[in-house]
């Protein structure tokens, strides 16, 4: 994944071996893992950008918890 600011300058490029899975698990997982350095590091507002349907989809559907 890579973490960049609004204008495109480069913040955090990140990476982990995930074995044999589901692209679907893949992009999700990618996701949470950019998502917890952007907490890490104090980010409040995020934009997640991809390409893969099924994993905005299931993103933008997925109830919140409280």
């Amino acid at each position: 994944g890579v973490l960049q600011y609004q204008g495109g300058k480069w913040i955090y490029g990140y990476n982990r071996c995930l074995g044999k899975c589901l692209v679907f698990d893949a992009e999700l997982g990618g996701i949470l893992d950019g998502l917890n350095i952007m907490l890490s590091r104090n980010f409040e507002n995020v934009l997640i950008q991809l390409d893969n349907m099924e994993a905005a989809k299931a993103i933008h559907e997925r109830p919140m918890s409280s």
